[in-house]
């Protein structure tokens, strides 16, 4: 609920999906720490990052919106294209952008730089992962009370895939079962 409520307020997308990233994180790792602990550290670790990198999302979101608008006057066919195209990006800043601000310290356009070349250059994850997206969305719409329990599995299923990524191509070391609960094991990596 609380990944919903800051992406709906939008200035706050960012940061809420990157703290709700890094707390499902800890939990498909097994890791103890408190839930205030890992909300606390994620914030002051990544909240200007992620900040950016949402409000990044918002001229690409409205620039769908617009797209969507002609659908009426000029049709699917002329506005297929742009709304595929904007929802590309907004996957890729979704979902591969900001969990890199949640797991590794680069700088901003670095962090976007590998988030879109991860993204394109992994199509089966990306188009799983949108698969996913639509599935919970139409899931969403034609049953509102699964907005109670849809969000969270997609991000927990979410955050497994991603570390399993990262972990087979050694971008981070493998999970040690008593790791700390310490969130300062974020890497610089990805060049």
């Amino acid at each position: 609920m609380f990944w919903l409520v800051s992406v709906g307020l939008v200035v706050t997308a960012g940061a809420g999906t990157v703290i709700a990233y890094e707390v499902c994180r800890r939990y498909v790792l097994g890791k103890d720490a408190g839930l205030l602990t890992v909300v606390t550290t994620a914030w002051r670790q990544s909240w200007k990052q992620a900040t950016a990198v949402g409000l990044l999302a918002v001229p690409v979101a409205a620039a769908g919106i617009v797209s969507l608008s002609y659908l009426p006057t000029s049709g699917l066919a002329e506005v297929l294209v742009p709304l595929l195209v904007v929802g590309l990006v907004l996957l890729l800043l979704l979902f591969w952008c900001l969990p890199l601000v949640a797991r590794f310290t680069n700088p901003t356009w670095r962090q976007l730089r590998n988030g879109f070349t991860l993204g394109l250059t992994t199509p089966s994850l990306t188009f799983l992962l949108a698969i996913a997206a639509v599935l919970g969305g139409v899931l969403l719409w034609n049953v509102p009370i699964a907005v109670l329990v849809v969000p969270g599995l997609i991000l927990v299923w979410w955050c497994y895939l991603l570390e399993r990524f990262f972990v087979a191509r050694r971008f981070v070391p493998p999970p040690e079962p008593q790791e700390a609960a310490d969130s300062g094991d974020r890497r610089e990596a990805l060049s």
